[in-house]
């Protein structure tokens, strides 16, 4: 199974987790913190993840990281995958920019609330 591995501690990060979920993703993926135990596997197994503290999609051995791992994720959403599509046909040092803006500027945004997940939402969290 795909594993999305996301910093447990930001709440963008969780709720996007979540946004996947109410817009379709696979009941295949399933999400893991970083700093959990699976995450810490993934450091362990792959040194390079140890770099990120980002959002890493895990399919087998293949690791993406970012960007790239976003485009993925939404292309896999059936009302989405034009976004996708789009996100994919920008440059990667653009799309890595804007990654990195965002991430470097989170808590400095809007707030937000931490989404109360349902049993099904739930069921996607392996740590």
């Amino acid at each position: 199974m795909p594993i999305i591995y996301y910093d447990g501690g930001c709440v963008y990060c969780y709720n996007f987790a979540i946004w996947l979920i109410q817009n379709g993703l696979s009941t295949r993926y399933q999400f893991a913190t970083l700093k959990g135990s699976t995450g810490q596997q993934l450091q362990r197994e792959y040194p390079a993840a140890r770099r990120f503290d980002s959002v890493i999609l895990q399919e087998g051995d293949h690791l993406q990281f970012k960007s790239d791992a976003i485009a993925t994720l939404i292309t896999s959403l059936t009302n989405y995958k034009w976004l996708g599509v789009l996100i994919r046909i920008t440059p990667k040092f653009i799309r890595d920019f804007g990654y990195n803006l965002f991430a470097n500027n989170r808590n400095n945004m809007w707030k937000t609330h931490w989404h109360k997940p349902d049993d099904y939402e739930q069921s996607f969290f392996i740590d």
